[in-house]
């Protein structure tokens, strides 16, 4: 993972793992920035992360799902956080974040 994904990647985890650490509003931006993706690599991340009430899956189990190598699945989450990573919507979000 690159360095600008790893900011993201940060947040990710820190959200899925505390959701009210962050506004309503700030939610609500994280849904539509993930609306940018597929449908399924939308899903996926939200079930790697955890997020919005989903159960949190491993690794693992999202490239079993997808008879897929852990690495595969690894690369494949890498991208769509980098594809997101460099939208202007993120860089809006992240100011958002910032400013608590």
């Amino acid at each position: 993972m690159d360095n600008i994904s790893t900011e993201l990647h940060a947040f990710l985890i820190s959200f899925g793992q505390n959701p009210k650490l962050v506004s309503h509003q700030v939610g609500h931006y994280v849904e539509h920035l993930f609306h940018l993706l597929p449908t399924f690599n939308e899903q996926r991340l939200i079930s790697f992360y955890g997020l919005f009430g989903k159960t949190r899956l491993t690794l693992r189990q999202l490239a079993q799902a997808q008879n897929e190598t852990d690495a595969q699945t690894a690369e494949n989450i890498a991208l769509d956080l980098r594809k997101l990573a460099v939208t202007p919507e993120w860089q809006m979000l992240k100011s958002l974040i910032n400013k608590k």
